[in-house]
């Protein structure tokens, strides 16, 4: 009795060792949200930001060799573009560069490559010509707009105690039922 609840151990080691085999051959599965609000999973992910890197380093090229924009872009994007081309491994990916998910990482890229064109139209490698930072100050100042100055010094704040005024309470132990 019992039909095909009686099967051999060997039926099931044989079952379970597909199964395993199966699971080990499939590619891993993809996420199915970042967690974060607005923002959608790019299953596209690794070969979006190869793309949006490699469109980043060629439109730099309009900048001037030694300009500090570019160089710092420059390094930036090769050393990501390295990471991303390195592995197919978007947890990897994103572990390596530190910088969020996959999806932030082309987000923060597209943001860099839409910067570029303004950038680059108001050269701003080129010296500042326009009035210094007192005559900026004293005009934001006449017209009511408050800024908070580097020069004036920061009170450290009385509202929140620091560690070593706060006494640390172990949690009591978990009652017994």
């Amino acid at each position: 009795t019992g039909g095909q609840c009686a099967r051999s151990p060997a039926m099931f080691l044989r079952a379970a060792s597909r199964l395993a085999c199966a699971r080990a051959a499939a590619p891993a599965r993809q996420k199915s949200t970042t967690g974060i609000v607005g923002l959608a999973v790019e299953p596209e992910a690794k070969a979006l930001l190869s793309a949006v890197y490699a469109k980043t380093l060629d439109q730099l090229q309009a900048f001037p060799v030694g300009s500090a924009y570019r160089s710092t872009v420059e390094s930036l994007t090769k050393e990501r573009l390295a990471v991303v081309e390195a592995t197919a491994d978007l947890a990897l990916i994103e572990t390596t560069i530190g910088a969020g998910q996959v999806e932030q990482l082309l987000q923060q890229a597209n943001d860099e490559l839409a910067l570029l064109p303004s950038l680059l139209e108001a050269k701003v490698w080129e010296a500042y010509e326009g009035p210094g930072a007192e005559e900026i100050y004293i005009d934001l100042k006449r017209r009511g707009i408050p800024l908070q100055r580097h020069d004036i010094p920061m009170q450290p704040s009385t509202d929140y105690p620091t560690s070593d005024a706060v006494e640390l309470i172990a949690p009591a132990p978990p009652v017994e039922a």
